[in-house]
């Protein structure tokens, strides 16, 4: 039985039996799988990976299931989760690196918080800001990498960098000072100049980073439109926008064909 094992011997050897149940070969314990690791049916899973892709808030699919609330928010963050595990392998060829932060904008915040924020001054923008920061690699194919780190530093940068694109592939930054190092590491580094207004470089136009700017404008939208994130959520929000990014071709069923399998694979 493919995707499960015995919860008891964790044997994997199993047979199907009556009502949907399960039985050990091993020890002959016999169970009733969780689809998901909840009571939720998978007829249910489908409904709730309908809605949620076609990107309603947890309110809507209750309304639209009839499933409630604790199992549909519960549900929707282990899609979540399973998003953010669902990332690209190795990039290669001609890459984009770059940074950003979150942080949100003044009208979404709490009153508390614009209250710390004016009395700590921690509300400023780029280098220096308590907004978090987050690295982002981007493959001209089209897939995009990105990560919540603690600074833009190259102790932070680099060995991402390293694990995620393949050595001697052509990458493209800013000038941000934690890129310096990428050529003597094997790779061919190329700049723009946006402190100059440079966004492609006149040079060679294939030299820029205008994918990435791009991917994190439509993160910022996205998490605008949420009304703001915890900042506790914000890596599986930025998960969830990353995989619906890289996998923006599919159509609605084949985005929850492969999310359903890894429901699937997380049960037994």
């Amino acid at each position: 039985m493919k995707g499960y094992s015995c919860p008891r011997c964790k044997n994997r050897k199993l047979y199907a039996i009556r009502r949907g149940k399960k039985r050990c070969r091993s020890c002959h314990y016999e169970w009733k799988p969780k689809f998901g690791g909840s009571r939720l049916s998978r007829r249910n899973w489908q409904k709730i990976l309908f809605w949620f892709l076609l990107g309603h808030s947890v309110k809507v699919i209750c309304q639209q299931t009839g499933i409630s609330h604790y199992s549909v928010e519960k549900a929707v963050m282990l899609i979540r989760r399973l998003m953010t595990k669902d990332v690209p392998g190795v990039f290669s060829g001609t890459v984009e690196v770059d940074e950003t932060y979150l942080g949100g904008q003044k009208k979404n915040k709490r009153k508390s918080q614009l209250k710390k924020e004016m009395e700590t001054g921690e509300s400023k923008r780029g280098l220096g800001t308590t907004k978090q920061p987050v690295f982002g690699i981007l493959t001209r194919q089209g897939k995009v990498f990105a990560k919540l780190v603690d600074d833009t530093e190259a102790v932070s940068i680099l060995p991402i960098i390293a694990k995620k694109v393949k050595l001697g592939s052509r990458i493209c930054s800013d000038t941000w000072r934690a890129y310096t190092g990428l050529a003597a590491k094997g790779y061919v580094h190329r700049t723009v100049e946006h402190r100059e207004k440079e966004y492609v470089q006149t040079t060679n136009r294939n030299n820029h980073i205008n994918g990435l700017e791009g991917f994190w404008g439509y993160l910022k939208r996205k998490l605008a439109a949420k009304g703001g994130v915890r900042r506790k959520y914000l890596s599986l929000f930025l998960g969830e926008y990353v995989w619906r990014y890289n996998y923006r071709d599919l159509k609605i069923e084949k985005q929850g064909s492969r999310l359903l399998k890894k429901i699937n694979s997380f049960s037994g």
